[in-house]
Order: structure tokens, then C-alpha cells, then sequence
């Protein structure tokens, strides 16, 4: 019993001590205190710095209960102690002694300028709560600086503080640590110093009254031009106040960060500004703007920091609806797609990810598409072979964006090696046989080289019945690079055939890889045929680029609809006429599989204008002027001359239009509003004087020779516009005899009603010949776009 009772009191205290305590250390303070690394031990990954001393003698325990009175977040983090028999153990925050930073650590003159800018900054700002809130003075600065891994600066040794009274003693000691920064052999002289920092050394080594309080000097150092006012420190004090600051604030931070980075340490970049970033955005409203910072920072992080740090956050990130973040996250995808885990992708990213394929934005859409390449090696069966097969064929055959369709073929092209052989061959055949019927001449091309990239994957039975007919009729492609990839591929295939042919016993071999997995089947680097080889290499380059950003569905809608709702008359037909002729002249050349959506069956113009980003067949300037032609003849048409004399009609009127003057004079013996296109013009009598002018028409109260005047008035009219327009037109002149006939023979002599009947007679024929000109001229303008498209291989 006695025995237990002393194993149980003589238990060496080291054993139930929550902290490892280190064997060597890797420097020494004071002579006397040796610093080294610690862990907690029930968590290995919680570090921490351990002080000890052996001597009777030694501070090391009065500055632990000094530090267990202080807390300022620049103040030493006290964590734990311990005495023993033989020592004294002091457990901080892990941190290094400034000098043994400063030696550790590779810093170019710019880099150690900044970086004392913002640990001076730290210490004068413990140093203010300390003399004015804690009416504490240090009074042992020198060896009291230490470095956390957040590049922090903090005080510790406080077993020589004493009462304030005087700032000198803390400034004297802050000077003569500026010097062993800067000039570690030479004299405490000013002029040695860097320009910037020299101010800062007068002030530091000031005495008596010309001793400045620590306030003032923070506030002359962080105004403009201060050794404090710079990037690096504006961006650190910053993230402390990041809450505080307005939408519009951080948005600018954000874009500024990524090109100040450079200017930090590695572990500042990595224990400090990488963990703000990813604090912001879980409980802040970063949104798109922290990722280009936050992927460049994860680069200087470890596997398992990696995982412990960035995987969690891009978990999070790719379940987020805001589209500017999912489509600025999955452009970069290249930059974490390695770092992800296969049982990760599967269950908790590829599930948000799809929904891409499904959104109504376009670019969201396509950025998904590019970035499911750099997932396909890690999917599983199920999710690559079935579910992403299925997205991919609906957004080949029926998505309204063409650089949409031809990134999918593409995309289909580089996964074509993961997917499964027992359903490969019949996915990639069906699904570029597709592609070289599309509309869009770079699918057409992604297409063929699609085919040729991935040659290795089919029987040469399939190669023959199905490959090679499908690109024979390219060879008469219009858009001739479409034409020169047909020939190479369909050279590459025969000549595959060809050798099968002369030497059968090499079928197996060039049959091998139908069946064969994995990345290597398609980079196989001697076994992949020399023709085929640019194939691969294009193939394995980087995704189409639309030269216009697509508009979404429905904007494009929109447009048209506006566009035809605009018009009217002749220029709706005539648009009809043109849009008819070009989707012949597009099916014809180009036939379409009845799987694709009636948005694509539909030519959307020639080749020149699929290639300037699939507008309308309507050229606005075109139209337009158009319009504007029309209501200048409109305008000149007709021409009033406004005078009244004492004649019984009471108006005069310039005549050239001779339609609409037999048809208003001869229903009233009023003129009435007449209304042009542009806004009615009404005749106002007023009396003047009784000469005719030049071109007027004089109406006499007697109806019958008002009506013979009038007929022989019209076909004066008639002769004379002919003359004028140089131009033979007989029947006007029978017209016009005809009219004066009937109105002769008539009982009633109701000239007015066969004038009117005349007159619209003649309004409508002139309609359909300005109809007749407006379709014609129509018809020349497509025959010479189509005529300027065509090669000269064509044109016989």
C-alpha cells in the first residue's frame, strides 16, 4: 500500500503536461532561456513555442505571470507553463525571436522595407495601449520582438516593465532595433539608414522634450508619404477591418489584391492573408472577386493543407446560384482539379456541377462543358458513361449556341478515352457523325478531327460503313478549311484500310485499342498513326472561342421579333423573300439530322455571317436607308403651292401628282387635308391676286369642260412625265382616251366616280411594280453575297 501511495505522489509531472516538450531547441534569448517547437498532444496539429530555462536564476517565470496579466492582440499569447524540480517551461503561440527571422528568411530590400513598415506599425500600436491604457513602459524592447507565422510582430519579456513616465526608454530601444534591422555592423548613424526610414530613426532616438508620444508618431507615419502609407500595410489593415467596410470598398480590394501579393513573405501570404480571404467568404459576401487570390495563395499551401483548407471552400463554392461565381471558378478549374479527390468530386461536387449543363446562361453552359474535361478522369461509371452522356447529346444536338455545340465535340473528343470501351465506339461515331452535319463550319471541323484523334477507338468495319461515308460530303464543304480537314482525314482512314487490306494480319493490332482504357489509348505516342497525329495534338489544345459573345435566347428573340414588327409593306416581303432564299441555299448545302431542334434546322445566313456571329439576315443599315429613301419620295410626291384668288374653286396647286389631283378635285370643289407619311398639310385660302401660275390648274363652273379639261389636263400629264422620264408608256395615253370616252358617253356624266375608279386602278399597279422592283433588287443582292462566297473550284 505504501508503495502505491509514493509511485502515485512521485509522478513525474512532464507525463500528464498536455503539451510536448521539446528535447534541442533551435535558438537561445538571453543567454539563458532556450526556445523551441511544441504540440499539443491529444492534437498534433496544434503548434506551439516553448521557453525554458534550467537556472535558478532565470526571468522566465516572472515574464510568464506578466504575460498571463496582458492581452493585446500584439501582446504574446500565453498558453501554458510548467516547473519542475530542474526547470521552468513557458508554452506561447508558435513565434521566433525577430532577429532569427529575420536571418531565416530570404527578403529583397523592397520586401524587408515593407515588412518592418508593418511590424514597427504593430509594435507602436502595442506600445500606445500600453502607455496610455495599461500605464506600463516596457523597458526591455530589444530582445522582446518576436515573429508569429502570420508575420505578426509581438511583444513578450515584460519582467522588466515598470510605471510609465517617459516614452524615451521604449523609443530609445525601438531605434537601436531599426539599426541592427538595416545596418547590423555599423554605427547607430541616421545616414546609413534607407531614405524612407530615417525620419523614423530621428524620432525613435529623440530625448528630453523632443521625445514625440507614440500616437503622434503613428499618425505622421500613416499619413501620405509616411514610412507606414503603402500597399502592404493598407492591404493588412484592411482585412482586419473587412466587416467594416461598404460593397463597393471590398470590390476594389479584391481586384487590387491579386497584383499586390507579390509584395508579401510566403508565410505572411499563407497563415495570413489566405485564412482572411476564406473567412470572408464563408461569413462575408466576397462572392466571384476572392477566388483568383484565393487559388493563387493555395499554391504555396501543402497536400494536406490543401485539403484541410481550399477543398472545403471550393465544396462550397460550387454549390453557389450566383453565376459570376460559378463561371469565374470553373475557368480556373486547371488550376485545382488535381488537388481533388475522386470520392469528392463524385458526391459532393459533380451534383452542382451538372446543373450547368442546364442553365438558361449561355456562358454557363460553356464553361461547364470546357470544364467537365479536367472531372472526367475522376468520375465514376455511372456519373461519366450515363448521366454526363446524356447531357452532352442533348447539348450537341439541340443547343441554340454553335460555339456551344463545337465545344462539346470537342469536349467529347479529349473524355473520349475515359469512357467505357463496351459503349465507346457506338457514343463517339453517333456523336461526330452528328457534328459534321451541323450549320456552324467550326463544328463541322471539331467534328472531322474529333474523328481523326480518336481513329484508334473503331473497327475498321465501322470505319469503312459509317466513318468514311459520313465525311465524303464535306469534301464539297463551302468553307474550305472544313474541306481541307475532310481530305486529310478521309486520306488517313483509306490509307488505314488500304494497309488492312495488303496485310491482314495486322488487323488485330489496328483493332487493339477499340477495346482498350484509359488516357494512354489516346496518347499513345508510337502507336498513334502519323496522320493522325495533328489530329490529337488539336484535339488535346485548347477549346473553341466564339470571336462574338453570344446573345442569350431571349435577347435574340426579342430582337427579331422588334425588328419584324418594324416593318412593313414591301420591306416585310422583301425580308421574307431574302430570309427563304438563304435557308434554301443553307439546306441545301449543309442537311440537317431530323434530331436537331428547329432553331438549328433554320439557316441563320451565309458562311460570313455565321462567322461574324450568327446576326440577323437583315442588315440595319441596309434597312434603314431603305426607309429613309422611301419617305423622301413620299415627301417630294406631292407639293402644295398655297395661293387663293377670285376664282370658284378658290385654290391653286402644283401638280405632279396627276392621280391624287383628279381624283380630290373632282369629288368637292374644296381641297381637303391632304396627310403624307411625314404630317398633314392643310390649304389655308387667302386672297390674292388673279394670275395663273406656272403649272396650276384652273377649275370653271361649267362641268363639262371642267371634265374635258381635266381628261385632257391628264393626259397631258401622263405625256409629259413620260417625256421627263425618257421612258415610251402607250397605255397611260389609252388610259387617259378611255376615261374621256366613258365620261362622254355617260348619261349621268358623272365624271367623278370613273376618275376615282381610274385612279385607284392606277395606284395599285403602281404598287405591285414598286413590289416587283423591291424583290428583284432583293433577289441580286443574295445572288451576289452567295456568288462572293463561292471558290473558284465552284463556280463551274
Amino acid at each position: 500500500m505504501s508503495s502505491v501511495l509514493s509511485s502515485l505522489f512521485s509522478r513525474d509531472p512532464k507525463a500528464s503536461f498536455p503539451f510536448e516538450l521539446p528535447s534541442d531547441s533551435f535558438t537561445t534569448i538571453q543567454q539563458e532561456i532556450f526556445v523551441g517547437k511544441s504540440f499539443k498532444k491529444s492534437d498534433s496539429s496544434e503548434k506551439a513555442t516553448c521557453f525554458w530555462s534550467c537556472s535558478p536564476s532565470s526571468t522566465l517565470k516572472a515574464q510568464a505571470q506578466k504575460l498571463k496579466t496582458l492581452r493585446h492582440p500584439n501582446v504574446l499569447t500565453f498558453v501554458d507553463s510548467l516547473e519542475t524540480d530542474s526547470a521552468f517551461f513557458l508554452i506561447t503561440e508558435p513565434c521566433r525571436p525577430l532577429d532569427y527571422y529575420l536571418g531565416q528568411t530570404s527578403l529583397n530590400s523592397t520586401q524587408r522595407e515593407l515588412f518592418v513598415s508593418w511590424g514597427l506599425y504593430q509594435v507602436l500600436n502595442c506600445l500606445k495601449f500600453l502607455h496610455n491604457e495599461a500605464k506600463i513602459s516596457h523597458n526591455n524592447l530589444r530582445n522582446a520582438i518576436f515573429v508569429t507565422e502570420s508575420g505578426d510582430w509581438k511583444l513578450a519579456s515584460f519582467h522588466l516593465s515598470g510605471t510609465f513616465s517617459s516614452p524615451q526608454c521604449d523609443l530609445n530601444d525601438l531605434a537601436d532595433t531599426l539599426n541592427r534591422i538595416f545596418r547590423p555592423n555599423s554605427s547607430a548613424d541616421s545616414t546609413q539608414l534607407p531614405k524612407r526610414v530615417q525620419p523614423l530613426f530621428r524620432w525613435f532616438n529623440a530625448r528630453g522634450r523632443s521625445v514625440m508620444a507614440v500616437a503622434d508618431i503613428l499618425n505622421e507615419c500613416r499619413s501620405v508619404g509616411g514610412f507606414m502609407k503603402n500597399k502592404f500595410v493598407d492591404t493588412l489593415l484592411f482585412l482586419d477591418e473587412f466587416q467594416l467596410r461598404d460593397a463597393a470598398e471590398r470590390q476594389s480590394f479584391f481586384v487590387q489584391l491579386n497584383s499586390n501579393l507579390d509584395l508579401f513573405p510566403d508565410d505572411i501570404s499563407r497563415n495570413k492573408i489566405l485564412p482572411k480571404l476564406i473567412h470572408t467568404y464563408e461569413f462575408g459576401d466576397a462572392g466571384a472577386h476572392i477566388l483568383v487570390p484565393m487559388f493563387k495563395l493555395g499554391r504555396l499551401l501543402d497536400e494536406n493543407e490543401y485539403q484541410q483548407r481550399i477543398v472545403p471552400c471550393l465544396v462550397k463554392l460550387f454549390s453557389s446560384t450566383d453565376r459570376t461565381t460559378r463561371v469565374k471558378l470553373l475557368e480556373r478549374i486547371d488550376e485545382f482539379s488535381s488537388h481533388l479527390r475522386p470520392q469528392v468530386v463524385n458526391e459532393k461536387i459533380y451534383g452542382n456541377l451538372i446543373t450547368g449543363f442546364m442553365d438558361s446562361n449561355s456562358a454557363v453552359r460553356e464553361s461547364t462543358v470546357k470544364a467537365i474535361v479536367s472531372f472526367a478522369d475522376k468520375l465514376n461509371h455511372s456519373n461519366l458513361n450515363t448521366d454526363l452522356m446524356k447531357h452532352l447529346a442533348r447539348l450537341q444536338g439541340s443547343d441554340p449556341e454553335p460555339s456551344i455545340r463545337t465545344n462539346t465535340t470537342i469536349c467529347l473528343g479529349k473524355i473520349g478515352c475515359f469512357i467505357d470501351p463496351s459503349h465507346r465506339q457506338r457514343i463517339l461515331i453517333s456523336a461526330f457523325t452528328r457534328a459534321l452535319k451541323d450549320p456552324f463550319p467550326p463544328a463541322r471541323m471539331a467534328g472531322v478531327i474529333a474523328l481523326s484523334a480518336t481513329q484508334q477507338y473503331y473497327f475498321l468495319a465501322e470505319v469503312a460503313q459509317r466513318v468514311l461515308p459520313s465525311l465524303a460530303p464535306l469534301a464539297i464543304d463551302p468553307d474550305k478549311q472544313v474541306r481541307d480537314q475532310s481530305f486529310k482525314a478521309m486520306n488517313g482512314f483509306l490509307e488505314k484500310l488500304q494497309k488492312a487490306s495488303e496485310s491482314p494480319e495486322l488487323i488485330p493490332e489496328l483493332e487493339a485499342q477499340v477495346k482498350a482504357g484509359g488516357k494512354g489509348g489516346l496518347l499513345g505516342g508510337d502507336k498513334v498513326p502519323q496522320w493522325a497525329g495533328w489530329a490529337i495534338k488539336a484535339i488535346s489544345g485548347k477549346f473553341y472561342k466564339a470571336s462574338t459573345p453570344p446573345a442569350q435566347p431571349d435577347q435574340q428573340q426579342s430582337r427579331t421579333e422588334v425588328a419584324k414588327s418594324e416593318m412593313n409593306g414591301p420591306e416585310k416581303e422583301r425580308h421574307g423573300t431574302a430570309a427563304k432564299e438563304e435557308a434554301d441555299r443553307a439546306t441545301t448545302a449543309l442537311p440537317r439530322e431530323e434530331s436537331f431542334s428547329s432553331s438549328h434546322s433554320s439557316a441563320k445566313g451565309t458562311n460570313s455571317t455565321l462567322a461574324e456571329g450568327w446576326g440577323e439576315l437583315v442588315d440595319e443599315e441596309d434597312e434603314n436607308e431603305t426607309t429613309l429613301k422611301g419617305m423622301d419620295r413620299e415627301k417630294n410626291a406631292i407639293t402644295w403651292v398655297e395661293e387663293t384668288d377670285e376664282w370658284e374653286a378658290g385654290e391653286t396647286t402644283s401638280v405632279q401628282n396627276a392621280e391624287l389631283i383628279t381624283t380630290q378635285n373632282a369629288k368637292t370643289n374644296t381641297m381637303p387635308n391632304i396627310s403624307t407619311s411625314s404630317s398633314p398639310v392643310t390649304l389655308k385660302p387667302t386672297k390674292g391676286t388673279t394670275s395663273l401660275k406656272l403649272g396650276a390648274v384652273k377649275k370653271p363652273s361649267d362641268k363639262a369642260k371642267a371634265n374635258d379639261n381635266l381628261l385632257d389636263l391628264l393626259l397631258d400629264l401622263n405625256i409629259g412625265e413620260e417625256n421627263s422620264l425618257g421612258k415610251k408608256s402607250l397605255s397611260n395615253v389609252a388610259d387617259a382616251k378611255e376615261l374621256k370616252r366613258t365620261a362622254n358617253s355617260s348619261s349621268t356624266g358623272n365624271f367623278a366616280s370613273v376618275a376615282t375608279q381610274m385612279a385607284q386602278q392606277r395606284r395599285n399597279e403602281q404598287q405591285k411594280k414598286e413590289q416587283q422592283k423591291g424583290e428583284e433588287s432583293a433577289a441580286g443582292r443574295g445572288k451576289k453575297e452567295e456568288e462572293g462566297t463561292r471558290t473558284d473550284w465552284q463556280s463551274w
